[in-house]
């Protein structure tokens, strides 16, 4: 017999109930198939009355829900509410239900008047209704499209905080994505119908699936070491997990509900945390280097130990207390405990009967308790560190599998903070014992105890920080895209969708238009405002508070008036008619619903422009460095973002991760193209002054509101931009042109091959590297900077000859993106896409009087033989396998070199005749690109 056709798209075997990335969960969803094969069209759950009414009104029936399926919209559409989902959604077509007919249909029918049930969980698929990939909460039924959702929706609902690692993905479906009812939303779990089997077998197949993923219980010894990581070799954990039951091992880390024994706890340690916190502002800058000097050394750390830039940073380093100080009182049998230590825990026990100022005297001792002894392990005890034990418990996934090395140094890190802010607490707990010892003298006392190098809980973590971090840095991502085919790298794989750089010059050009469009037409309402741009200039060294290129003197007659806009509205008849109310006592009543709508169009704005300066100006920054730009120097200290440098309308973004850290921030210097440049002027020279005067009026007395426009570069009407609104904005564009939303993660992850790629520099050295002419002076290139020839281009904050390189990278990828570069002030009307010029290809023009060949290789032997020299000598210090390979390699170069004959006497004009290069010079070639790829 011949073999069955298999259909063309069908899945394969393995990657069913699969989407790209994800794992497969068939064992959580059991499904029981019919116990005899049926044929394939009676499979189908949609049907249509004999007569086909339905299907002329673009409907059928599920036989299963009992409801009516718009196959159009691939929604459950009510009974009563059939007509109007025609009349609103499908107002084009122009079908007109019979209600006598419909509703006869819905009585011999028996379809349902209101929504269906919602299903069981895993439930087979519906036919006729949308399928898509969702993230399902480990805890409930409840689904999301996005798993931030899950994570979010797990903190709010079940008080437990997850990871993308505890979530798991499956396939879901929801009757409508209308607003009518919480039933109708709501996403549900289901398995496809490709994933079920059609055979008398079935069940007993499914019972024997599950059985075999059911992973054996193989002990940490019987693992191949080379199914380990070398993390968790050097941790150890797997054993300490061994034999444990996974969801006991979670539970313990969830922080009490109200109503459980230990809720009053919650408060108390936030008490207890937030009273530490504070000491920050009374303590001594000698105290504070001292705790935040980790090495056992008299040069402490100028940089003194400090509070978060956000105070709400503070409540995640509380809850890794609060789990600490459960996980301690729950597992106090388990753990063997020393004597001292466990009464301790029987006293915070105690004390949960007791005022709050009792309860957080409990809880300071335990953790001194904790963090002021050495921790041996023995034979029978490998882990006895009861706050090593919470770490790992903190890294246990959902399957029963540990984290990986990156996931753990956050953890580490809000440990050792919250362990010095304890020793803070009890330096000042120590002024009023015996002796009044001062904050510095009880610092000094307790160093032991957070510092590297003796025996303790603080360079247990402090080590395997170091450990976690080296193993990250030093290990490459797995790939997560591939690069099509034949396309000349213009068109990646990612996601499964294809992202290409035909398709994102047209979401970028879209962009602009649409920015230009919303400033001129929209804000400006149409009229000319003219800007001499290319007359503007930035006074780099000022730092005074308040100055900007748009309160320079200077530039004040060719930016006009402050107040030009409101101005042009007051004394334009239709402008006045719609803005303004009545004028009393010379006083402008202002309209604030024309006000409010055009702020709200300004926040559009500005929300474009972000888009733009995080696509299109070079590599993307992180969004806490867009959002929180000033647009003038701050009382504060901190400069303004947009600057003029050497005609580059420039955006600098502070890089503030490292301060608490490094205690200075770092600029990152950012080109702005020219349209959008011009359209920054615009917004900022007249369109801001404007805005001003519209949150005045929507907003009186608000000092915080006046603030913001007067402050922030970017204002999202009343508020502040956050990095949602940027992403959401970035998904919705380039869904619309490039087919994938691609959010801020993940553009910066697609972006950067094809930065790579077409608009990438030669890797340059930007730190701590010595240059020739700094070293010959006798200093370092640092010193070089910021004490010798500071001009006003090292006002930035960065080294002169490093802004160059940056303002490059950004001018190519605006020409990659066929946007006019910057580095060129130009008026608005000659700043967009349409002026954009290609560079012309260059072509090698044909010599009039022939090709000198001996000549070129007279002058490639010329230039190699003293480069080659200079490789040589490097190669002496290299490894004894390298320095072998490159040795033989460059003795073969210089051999090839010394055959070259000395050039005889050249012709006097020789014909051009094409010749075919000798066997040597093929094999100069080959050693030619040999070395280009061995140096790159």
């Amino acid at each position: 017999p011949s073999t069955p056709h298999t259909p063309p798209g069908s899945p394969r075997p393995m990657s069913l109930v699969q989407s790209p990335g994800q794992k497969s969960d068939r064992s959580r969803t059991p499904i029981q198939p019919p116990a005899v094969p049926l044929p394939l069209s009676s499979l189908s759950e949609l049907y249509d009355v004999a007569e086909g009414t339905l299907a002329t009104w673009g409907f059928m029936i599920n036989r299963r829900l009992k409801s009516l399926i718009c196959m159009s919209c691939h929604t459950v559409i009510i009974p009563s509410n059939l007509a109007n989902h025609i009349s609103r959604t499908h107002k084009g077509s122009c079908i007109t239900i019979h209600k006598p007919s419909l509703e006869s249909i819905v009585q011999a029918e028996g379809i349902l008047s209101d929504w269906p049930p919602l299903p069981a969980p895993g439930s087979l698929e519906y036919e006729g209704l949308e399928r898509q990939w969702g993230f399902k909460c480990p805890h409930c039924p409840t689904m999301y499209q996005n798993a931030k959702h899950v994570i979010a929706h797990a903190f709010q609902m079940h008080q437990v905080s997850l990871s993308n690692q505890d979530i798991l993905g499956n396939w879901m479906q929801r009757f409508s994505h209308g607003h009518h009812s919480p039933q109708s939303n709501t996403w549900f779990q289901v398995t496809p119908h490709f994933a079920q089997l059609h055979s008398p077998s079935a069940d007993y197949l499914a019972a024997v699936r599950n059985e075999l993923n059911i992973r054996p219980p193989l002990s940490a010894a019987d693992l191949d070491h080379r199914h380990v990581s070398p993390w968790h070799v050097t941790t150890r954990w797997l054993q300490y997990v061994e034999g444990k039951d996974i969801r006991q091992m979670r539970a313990l880390l969830e922080p009490p509900k109200e109503g459980d024994q230990l809720f009053y706890l919650v408060a108390c340690t936030r008490r207890y945390m937030e009273a530490a916190y504070d000491l920050i502002l009374q303590s001594s800058e000698v105290c504070l280097q001292i705790l935040n000097t980790d090495t056992q050394t008299e040069d402490y750390n100028h940089h003194p130990f400090g509070r978060h830039q956000l105070d709400d940073t503070l409540r995640a380093y509380t809850r890794l207390v609060l789990q600490l100080v459960c996980f301690l009182l729950q597992t106090e049998a388990e753990l063997d405990l020393p004597a001292e230590v466990k009464a301790l825990v029987v006293a915070l026990r105690q004390a949960l009967n007791q005022e709050v100022e009792e309860v957080m005297a409990a809880i300071h001792q335990l953790l001194l308790g904790l963090w002021m002894r050495e921790w041996t392990p023995t034979r029978d005890n490998q882990f006895p560190d009861p706050t090593v034990r919470f770490v790992i418990h903190t890294q246990v996934n959902v399957d029963g599998s540990l984290k990986k090395p990156e996931e753990v140094t956050g953890v580490f890190a809000k440990l050792m903070y919250d362990m010095r802010l304890t020793f803070l607490y009890e330096c000042h707990q120590r002024l009023d014992s015996p002796g009044q010892p001062s904050l510095v003298v009880s610092a000094r006392a307790l160093r032991p105890w957070f510092t590297k190098g003796l025996e303790s809980t603080f360079h247990t973590l402090k080590s395997l920080q170091h450990r976690a971090s080296s193993i990250t840095m030093s290990s490459q991502n797995e790939p997560n895209m591939i690069w099509k085919d034949k396309t000349g790298f213009t068109t990646l794989i990612y996601m499964g969708h294809e992202v290409s750089l035909d398709a994102l010059r047209k979401c970028q050009g879209a962009l602009e238009d649409e920015t230009r469009t919303l400033l001129v037409d929209t804000l400006l309402f149409g009229h000319p405002f003219h800007i001499d741009i290319p007359s503007l200039c930035d006074d780099m060294g000022n730092k005074q508070a308040g100055y900007s290129l748009f309160t320079d003197r200077v530039n004040t007659e060719a930016l006009g008036p402050v107040d030009q806009l409101a101005d042009h509205v007051l004394h334009t008849p239709a402008l006045n008619r719609r803005f303004v109310m009545a004028v009393r006592n010379g006083k402008v009543v202002w309209n604030a619903m024309a006000m409010s709508a055009w702020l709200n169009a300004f926040a559009r704005l500005n929300l474009l422009c972000l888009i733009q300066a995080e696509m299109n100006c070079g590599a993307p920054g992180r969004t806490t460095e867009l959002t929180a730009m000033p647009t003038a120097n701050t009382p504060g200290g901190m400069l303004r973002a947009l600057r003029i440098i050497d005609n580059h309308v420039v955006l600098m973004r502070t890089y503030h991760k490292m301060r608490a850290a490094q205690g200075f921030d770092r600029v990152i210097p950012h080109s702005l193209n020219a349209a959008l440049a011009a359209v920054f002027i615009y917004k900022e020279a007249i369109c801001r002054p404007f805005a001003q005067l519209c949150a005045s009026v929507l907003y009186p007395g608000d000092v915080k509101v006046k603030a913001l426009y007067q402050d922030f570069l970017f204002v999202n009407y009343d508020k502040p931009f956050i990095g949602d609104d940027i992403s959401a904005g970035m998904k919705r564009w380039t869904g619309e042109h490039l087919g994938v939303e691609l959010g801020i993660q993940k553009w910066r992850q697609c972006s950067t091959p094809l930065r790579r790629k077409h608009a990438g520099l030669e890797e340059m050295w930007l730190e701590d590297q010595d240059t020739v002419d700094a070293a010959q002076a006798g200093h370092s290139h640092r010193v070089d900077t910021l004490r010798y020839g500071v001009t006003d281009l090292s006002s930035t904050g960065m080294a002169e000859d490093y802004i160059g390189p940056f303002l490059k990278t950004s001018v190519m990828w605006h020409r990659v993106l066929h946007l006019v570069p910057g580095g060129e002030l130009l008026p608005l009307d000659v700043a967009g896409r349409e002026h954009f010029q290609a560079a012309p290809e260059r072509l090698l023009a044909a010599p009039q009087q022939g090709f000198d060949a001996q000549a070129v290789l007279d002058g490639l032997k010329e230039q190699l033989e003293p480069r080659l020299s200079s490789i040589e000598r490097r190669i002496e210090e290299a490894a004894a396998s390298t320095r072998q390979e490159l040795k033989g390699l460059f003795d073969n170069l210089k051999t090839l070199l010394a055959r070259v004959p000395p050039a005889p006497p050249a012709p006097a004009s020789p014909p051009l005749v094409p010749r075919q290069p000798s066997p040597g010079e093929f094999q100069f070639s080959h050693f030619l690109i040999r070395t280009n790829t061995t140096s790159r």
